[in-house]
């Protein structure tokens, strides 16, 4: 994992108890899109380097990658 990685990991992780981060936050934070972080996480949460993660932890951060990806589908849903 490198630091950029560790750096993804620790902000998903301070925002756990309130949902996950903000859109606003990861643009300010990371300069990408809440998509694009979301790739991020999902490959940092597959690699062996981030299995320090306390099982909870790691159930609650793939909870919100599925809210924040049904969240997307329905709000493109609704521009088509």
């Amino acid at each position: 994992m490198d630091s950029q990685d560790s750096t993804i990991l620790e902000f998903a992780c301070r925002w756990l108890p309130y949902g996950g981060p903000p859109s606003e936050e990861i643009l300010v934070d990371f300069g990408m899109t809440e998509l694009r972080f979301d790739q991020h996480l999902v490959r940092i949460l597959g690699s062996v380097s981030s299995r320090h993660l306390a099982p909870g932890d790691r159930a609650t951060l793939h909870e919100q990658l599925l809210e924040r990806r049904e969240r997307r589908r329905r709000s493109n849903a609704s521009v088509n």
